[in-house]
């Protein structure tokens, strides 16, 4: 059995379901259709339970919930993992069982196959996207997705901890995926994002954690920067970020480490419930006092997407300000990436913090800081 297990019940597909379809009845559709690709479709997931693999399409109604996915061998998977779903191949799955006549409005969540968009045009069906409206239902997690995401979190530092673990002089940024995906993929986790930058700290060549490895090979004097993600259930993740130095830091990494933790600390002294976000940009202020700047965002939410509010500091550019209300239960990671104006030098720090009335709630027990090995 493994250490880490989760499953949420159909009590809360229920309560999710319902809360769908009212988005639907909002635009004049009591059907409302999903769709998703290539691990892309946050709306089947949300409504199912089944991660999509390569593409799915997932049909909603007062009486009805059916699922249908790509490919066959899929099929078995998806009849195991989907919650009171009926489950059946996506080529078995006609235009006009999804799309019947009769309906004159059908609410639609995910990009629409042309084939599915083609048949409405030829029905008179309009389509109306409620994507907004779930994204607004998905953006504050009810207590059984907060128990998702404290799992997500504690295998995200299981995966963390063994990256760091394998942090010596001869490894290369492959070895550090391999430490911990294969940790926390033992714990019963799967992976969401492994970022991973490595450079050398007195010639620096790059400045935030790179999606893809590239053979670099770590030495004394390298710097490590990670971005990290895995998930006990599908989409509710926790992330952890953190800088690694083989090695003391050298007086530029000090210091750039030590303007991110200002940051960190003060755009996380001002999260609470109705607290707009626009404050946390300006909570950041001290990067570019000290005349630095940052390349990825400050702050975003998390769990079943990658959601608003989705903040950057002043200097960056583009710039976000978002202009939304922070929420009790919401899930965002604070992540300074403090950088050289010149962006060949950065570090990187953070996690994801749950909003509540009064503040936050931490959910990663890996400690913060700079990390020296």
């Amino acid at each position: 059995m493994a250490e880490l297990e989760f499953a949420f019940t159909a009590d809360e597909y229920a309560r999710r379901r319902q809360a769908a379809l009212t988005l639907a009845a909002d635009v004049g559709a009591d059907r409302l259709l999903a769709f998703g690709a290539n691990r892309s479709g946050t709306g089947v997931t949300y409504l199912t339970g089944w991660p999509v693999t390569r593409a799915a399409a997932y049909l909603l109604t007062a009486s009805r919930s059916a699922l249908w996915v790509q490919f066959h061998n899929h099929v078995a998977a998806a009849r195991r993992t989907a919650v009171s779903a009926t489950v059946a191949d996506l080529d078995d799955a006609t235009a006009g069982e999804l799309l019947p006549a009769g309906d004159a409005v059908v609410a639609t969540v995910g990009a629409v196959p042309p084939g599915v968009a083609g048949r409405a045009r030829e029905a008179g069906v309009e389509l109306v996207p409620v994507d907004a409206g779930l994204v607004r239902l998905v953006s504050v997690k009810s207590e059984a997705e907060l128990a998702a995401v404290a799992l997500g979190a504690r295998a995200s530092d299981i995966g963390a901890a063994a990256l760091i673990d394998a942090c010596r002089p001869g490894a290369t940024d492959w070895d550090l995926m391999a430490a911990a995906r294969s940790a926390y993929t033992r714990a019963g986790a799967r992976d969401h994002i492994c970022y991973l930058a490595v450079t050398d700290m007195a010639a620096p060549d790059r400045d935030v954690p790179a999606q893809i490895p590239e053979g670099r090979v770590l030495a004394r004097g390298s710097a490590v920067i990670f971005e990290l993600s895995a998930a006990v259930a599908a989409e509710y993740p926790g992330q952890v970020l953190r800088t690694v130095t083989l090695g003391e830091p050298t007086a530029e990494y000090a210091a750039l480490h030590e303007v991110a933790e200002r940051a960190r600390a003060a755009v996380r002294s001002v999260i609470r419930d109705g607290v707009g976000a626009d404050a946390l940009v300006d909570a950041s202020v001290c990067i570019e006092d000290a005349g630095l700047t940052t390349t990825d965002d400050l702050f975003h939410g998390l769990g079943m997407g990658y959601l608003e509010p989705i903040g950057t500091s002043v200097s960056r550019v583009p710039v976000h300000r978002p202009q939304t209300l922070l929420r009790a239960g919401m899930t965002v990671v604070v992540q300074p990436n403090v950088v050289r104006a010149d962006h060949l030098a950065g570090v990187q720090t953070g996690e994801l913090v749950v909003v509540t009335h009064d503040g936050l709630q931490d959910v990663h027990a890996l400690p913060s800081g700079l990390v020296v090995v």
